[in-house]
């Protein structure tokens, strides 16, 4: 019920202020009952208020000239996105779409997202990827062509162990070893910015074993 109040009042989204009431109804949830359920939601964020618009044009085919600016670059760019798909990921929004220039595909945050424009040219269908499987060896949303998908051992000390067993990194994760005074695990994926800000934020408290490679950069992180 949050999440669809969300779009109420967004002129793409007018069926949404028709469906409330009967959802309330059929909860038996007067709209001034007080909150028994809440989503982690950033109420501050940027960007949000183009969610609606950038799911019509998805759902209509539209193509879009977007001015963006990335996260560590002070100067925009202008790109021609064939936009496929949205993704909620650590309570922000990301847009993927084909950029034709370079064949690729984007994704975009939305809190980065400067203007957009609708773009009169045809539209190219997603035949790059399929959405279904596409975030399944990787954590968050970015995927490098240069980082192949790769066995990381991790080491966690017993007290974050059981926040781990919990809340898994990934769904490859795989208990390996556990003692009185570590906690080993495994996942599978490619590499990326998330998996390594998200090991970064355990400080101490982990270890990457295995590889090398990745133990080295996450060291020098």
């Amino acid at each position: 019920m949050e999440l669809l109040a969300r779009f109420e009042g967004m002129p793409q989204f007018g069926w949404v202020n028709e469906l409330m009431p009967k959802l309330q109804q059929s909860f038996l949830l007067e709209p001034n009952h007080a909150p028994i359920i809440s989503f982690d939601n950033n109420q501050y964020l940027t960007g949000i208020e183009r969610l609606g618009m950038l799911f019509q044009c998805i759902l209509y085919k539209q193509v879009l000239r977007i001015q963006y600016q990335p996260f560590h670059n002070e100067e925009t760019s202008e790109l021609i996105i064939h936009p496929y798909y949205l993704k909620q990921y650590n309570n922000r929004w990301f847009l993927f779409g084909l950029n034709s220039k370079y064949e690729k595909i984007f994704n975009l945050a939305l809190d980065r997202i400067v203007e957009v424009r609708e773009e009169d040219v045809p539209f190219i269908e997603n035949t790059l990827c399929d959405f279904n499987e596409y975030f399944d060896d990787i954590v968050g949303v970015t995927r490098l062509e240069e980082s192949a998908v790769t066995e990381i051992l991790l080491s966690f000390d017993l007290k974050t162990a059981p926040y781990i067993l919990s809340k898994p990194l990934h769904g490859s994760q795989k208990v390996k070893s556990r003692t009185d005074q570590e906690l080993v695990i495994s996942i599978e994926v490619s590499p990326n910015y998330e998996l390594e800000s998200a090991l970064l934020a355990f400080g101490e408290k982990v270890k990457v074993l295995e590889p090398e490679s990745f133990r080295t950069l996450i060291r020098e992180g």
